[in-house]
């Protein structure tokens, strides 16, 4: 099914492409360095300092079940869910750099610390962009999680019975690339980034590179005592680490209306290479393998985007899937944000001429 979605939405963006204008006019060489943007297409504000402030709405969960032993009930499932659902963030954007972090801004009450637990959050990411490329960095860390899923093993299961919580802490490193083959007339960075303007409709296809990082972590194991038999002598496995590199296709595409309303859908899709390592106390066991992997990202989005206001409404869905030799993880990171923001009048002090004109720099 999920193939088929894909399939369609690629043929559907192709003959999008394809419609927007002449073929000589769509020419956009990726090895002539001359190439510059279409100003008729997309604004460029390098010389702007851009603050933006947004209120978001996460929802961070990590599955787990494991492929050995039938289990009609489900008690071997669970679904460990971050209590970090409200964040306030600020980003800073400048030329061809980006950086933003968020940091939790709800604090639980004593009844919800009391049915879920309290979780401790914290993300920090960091982003540039060459003519053709965007990276974008990010760091994520998660502790405390509580399980979705406690009523199929904690009976009786009521509004006053806590859940399941776990002492799991979650750490992710990521580096994502980029490589948008439009480059001339879309720009990725103004659906979600400040430094530029989309005023036509027109879109992309992507190339898209992932390295990332994954750690789990959890005393004395990542399951409670009723599912641990499931597992078999990884039951007690309190310990995951993988290191994976990703490539694969997407696409994304800007429609734009009166050179302001924009609505942006952004797909990317992939397979990746999976270094697992994970290990139990208990039994003093560890494993190392390399397994291949699934991992897709959407985004979607909607703003008002003038001269120097913006505001926008971001949705993210992230997916990655870890198949061990007898069970799976599935971390899943959804995130939707309110963003607004301002690009100021910025000074070209020298230091910035001088940044500006460092032949590296000139690089990015």
């Amino acid at each position: 099914m999920k193939s088929r979605v894909l399939f369609i939405f690629l043929v559907v963006f192709s003959l999008g492409l394809q419609a927007q204008s002449p073929r000589k006019a769509r020419r956009d060489s990726m090895i002539r360095v001359h190439n510059r943007q279409d100003t008729n297409y997309v604004r460029k504000y390098l010389d702007r300092l851009i603050i933006s402030l947004n209120q978001s709405y996460r929802h961070y969960d990590v599955q787990f079940s494991q492929k050995v032993h039938p289990d009609t009930s489900g008690i071997s499932s669970h679904q460990y869910i971050a209590d970090a659902n409200v964040v306030t963030g600020a980003a800073i954007d400048f030329d061809k750099i980006s950086f933003s972090f968020s940091l939790k801004s709800v604090s639980p009450t004593d009844a919800v610390v009391q049915k879920k637990g309290k979780t401790s959050y914290s993300s920090f990411s960091l982003s540039f962009n060459a003519f053709r490329f965007r990276v974008e960095t990010s760091y994520r860390n998660y502790k405390n999680f509580y399980d979705l899923n406690s009523a199929r093993y904690i009976s009786p299961f009521t509004d006053s019975v806590p859940y399941y919580q776990s002492p799991m802490d979650v750490r992710s490193l990521r580096a994502k690339t980029l490589f948008i083959f439009n480059k001339k007339r879309f720009s990725y960075n103004a659906a979600y980034y400040n430094t530029y303007r989309q005023i036509k409709s027109a879109g992309s296809w992507l190339g898209v590179a992932n390295v990332y990082g994954y750690r789990f972590r959890s005393d004395p194991s990542f399951f409670p005592p009723s599912s641990r038999v499931f597992y078999d002598t990884w039951g007690y496995m309190d310990y995951f680490n993988v290191f994976g590199i990703s490539v694969g296709p997407g696409a994304s595409y800007n429609l734009v209306l009166f050179k302001v309303a924009y609505l942006n859908l952004t797909l990317t899709t992939g397979l990746d290479m999976q270094h697992q390592y994970y290990h139990t106390r208990v039994y003093d066991m560890s494993r190392v393998m390399w397994r291949a992997g699934f991992a897709s990202d959407f985004r979607a989005a909607f703003g008002l985007n003038f001269k120097n206001f913006f505001t926008s409404l971001t949705l993210r869905i992230d997916y990655n899937s870890y198949l061990a030799k007898n069970f799976l993880i599935e971390p899943r990171y959804i995130t939707g944000d309110f963003n607004i923001g301002y690009r100021f009048p910025f000074k070209q002090r020298k230091w910035v001429k001088k940044l500006q004109e460092n032949e590296y720099y000139k690089m990015l």
